[in-house]
């Protein structure tokens, strides 16, 4: 399929391999306090004139990481000052690991930024411990920032109830299969993206015998590579039952975990479990095994990642030609192809020194004008709608047909855990690796996993 093969310029798309997902993970959560007030006073008010003031802001993202990174960071301040000469800004790195704890302390010695960078799995631990603005009443009055110039279910990790907490400040990403369309030229595969769209369970493991190889009893050539579950893995589960990671009440809030509504997180790992033993599609699950590695030299068929793969391997392997699909629809009434997918997010603490110029940085970062910048300096994509009708991300897609799957997936996708993410990721991952050994029955797991998962949600003040 040559449409698929297109490639962008290395100019272009040199860069596209500095986009991350979600760059680690976060500390333990802890309890969770009330919800966070709104925005009040000038924020929520008319815009006010503001003398030359100093904007302090956090971000795990920094000069140090690539070339890539040290250009968007030399360019900030310059770019901020042309669209508000007023501000200056005050940059200050604080690694992922560390973020957390670190805000949380600022926020309880009163020593906050006035405006951060704030990763999904953490806005709404934040917003629940009352340390970041409801921004709902600025939104309200800035039709730029309106939620409905933002992707389809972009914003569900930014809100809680009529609550929004945060404005999408990069992504959207996902998780997607790649798959080897030479591979599935050899075996008589479809490639058509119209006849994978169509894909059940049922289908993609027929495709997946297909494609794969074996030397006796060894896989040489794995259809599939069947990975260890994680949370990540029963949002997908979840997307493709069209249910989601969490549960809600009447009022939408979250009320539990729902991963397993229609048997989801049971008929994933049985799923899994059928490709792994029964098909054989895939080679054994083993700490060594390295699965981009297997991906990139073309031993296994497909693969599990995301769009921040699509640089590395245009840029570092042009011969290779590979195209992404969704996770296929799970067989059951409503099911339907989805996939997990997270935004970042750009927040206001409530203890911010200076909310006026935190809500002034937020919207200058936030806008069409500086992701487009970001587009042209490390090839990020976007979470606003506009910036897809762009002339710069039409040329692009020309380029790099794949591209259109960034914001297909957004649409199509369940939200990341994003609520006690570590805690319930430190309660997940054991009983998940236990059951992909088969150490605990599929039902056993994850009747497991819901008792704690829950548990962990109600400390957290989310009950019926």
């Amino acid at each position: 399929m040559k449409e698929l093969r297109s490639r962008v310029s290395r100019r272009d798309f040199l860069r596209l391999s500095a986009v991350t997902a979600l760059s680690g993970i976060g500390a333990s959560a802890l309890a969770a306090c009330g919800p966070a007030p709104a925005a009040s006073g000038d924020m929520a008010g008319d815009e006010p004139s503001m003398a030359q003031q100093t904007i302090t802001y956090w971000d795990w993202w920094g000069p140090a990481a690539n070339e890539t990174s040290k250009a968007l960071f030399d360019r900030l301040p310059v770019a901020l000052g042309e669209s508000n000469p007023e501000l200056e800004l005050n940059y200050q790195n604080v690694p992922f690991g560390e973020y957390f704890v670190k805000f949380l302390a600022a926020h309880a010695a009163d020593d906050t930024p006035d405006v951060m960078h704030s990763s999904v799995y953490w806005g709404r631990d934040f917003y629940d411990r009352g340390a970041l603005l409801d921004l709902t009443p600025s939104i309200e009055i800035t039709p730029d920032l309106a939620p409905e110039n933002f992707l389809d279910g972009a914003l569900l990790q930014a809100t809680k109830g009529p609550a929004q907490y945060g404005v999408l400040g990069e992504g959207p990403d996902s998780n997607q299969i790649f798959f080897n369309t030479d591979l599935f030229d050899e075996a008589g595969v479809t490639t058509d993206p119209d006849e994978i769209a169509t894909w059940d369970w049922a289908d993609f493991t027929d495709a997946a015998k297909e494609l794969t190889k074996r030397d006796g009893d060894e896989v040489v050539q794995s259809g599939f590579l069947v990975g260890t579950p994680t949370a990540q893995t029963l949002s997908v589960w979840a997307s493709t039952h069209n249910v989601g990671f969490y549960s809600k009440n009447d009022a939408g809030i979250e009320n539990g975990v729902g991963f397993n509504e229609k048997n989801a997180a049971v008929n994933g790992l049985k799923w899994f479990l059928d490709m792994l033993h029964v098909h054989q599609v895939s080679q054994p699950i083993a700490p060594e095994r390295q699965d981009w590695a297997q991906f990139q030299q073309g031993k296994t068929a497909m693969a599990s990642s995301g769009p921040w793969k699509y640089g590395p391997l245009t840029n570092d392997l042009p011969e290779l030609n590979w195209f992404t699909m969704l996770w296929p629809s799970a067989p059951v009434d409503g099911g339907k192809q989805g996939t997990a997918h997270w935004n970042n997010m750009l927040v206001v603490p409530t203890k911010s020194p200076n909310k006026d110029a935190g809500w002034a940085f937020l919207e200058f970062w936030c806008g069409l004008g500086w992701m487009l910048e970001r587009f042209a300096i490390g090839s990020w994509l976007a979470p606003r709608k506009d910036f897809y009708e762009t002339p710069e991300y039409q040329a692009a897609l020309q380029e790099l047909p794949v591209l259109n799957m960034v914001p297909h997936a957004s649409a199509s996708g369940t939200p990341l855990v994003y609520i006690q993410q570590s805690a319930l990721d430190a309660v997940i991952k054991p009983i998940l690796e236990a059951a992909i050994l088969q150490e605990l029955e599929p039902e056993e797991a994850v009747e497991q996993m819901i008792e704690e998962c829950n548990t962990i949600m109600v400390e957290a003040g989310y009950t019926s």
